[in-house]
């Protein structure tokens, strides 16, 4: 059964950081996250597409835009049940721009049964657990997919 990866921002981010495109060495993960997400292996939200403000990774992502899921009514009713149990995980904040894709990421793992892949310690990965989907940091995703 071929694995499905719901990625975060962060993870996209981080990867953006640490692998960076300029550099060669890195061309084999960037080549194979092409790999996945035009496969359909790779995924997200529409909404974690929207957090993304770096221009440079925008425009990279820009052919797989697909692959970022709009917000069915399956996803839409997985995040009320994910808010109602977890009203914190969006946090509104009036003096820098809000993160919300945290909820819409783990309901797009619910939906379609995928492993969540991001860098963050607390939030996303207690939710991940209480709802029992598996969560990834960006590194096991890397070791997983070149194994």
């Amino acid at each position: 059964m071929t694995v499905k990866y719901v990625i975060d921002t962060c993870a996209l981010v981080d990867a953006n950081q640490n692998y960076s495109f300029s550099k060669r060495v890195f061309n084999p993960i960037w080549t194979r996250l092409a790999e996945l997400f035009t496969s359909g292996e790779l995924i997200s939200s529409s909404e974690v597409l929207e957090e993304i403000k770096d221009d440079d990774l925008l425009s990279w992502l820009s052919p797989y835009r697909k692959c970022f899921l709009p917000l069915s009514k399956e996803v839409q009713e997985q995040t009320s049940m994910i808010l109602s149990a977890y009203p914190d995980l969006v946090k509104i904040r009036t003096n820098k721009p809000s993160s919300n894709g945290d909820p819409f990421l783990i309901a797009t793992a619910l939906v379609t049964g995928g492993v969540v892949v991001t860098n963050e310690k607390q939030g996303i990965p207690k939710v991940c657990e209480h709802f029992e989907v598996r969560c990834i940091r960006l590194k096991e995703f890397v070791d997983e997919v070149f194994e």
